[in-house]
């Protein structure tokens, strides 16, 4: 089964937010989205943008 996962790989003010693919466990892809957000603002736990200001909930549906 595929899986999709949203995900920061660095710790700056302006982190790109990339996603990966998970075909199999040798299939593993990322790409970056285009986007990019504060880390601070990124939440762990779900792995999507904090719902603390409007420019954040824009970003988590786009």
């Amino acid at each position: 089964m595929a899986t999709l996962k949203l995900l920061l790989q660095s710790k700056s003010e302006n982190a790109p937010i990339y996603l990966r693919l998970s075909v199999s466990r040798g299939n593993v892809f990322y790409r970056k989205t285009g986007l990019s957000i504060n880390h601070k603002n990124w939440s762990t736990n779900t792995d999507l943008p904090k719902q603390t200001t409007a420019e954040n909930k824009k970003l988590s549906t786009r």
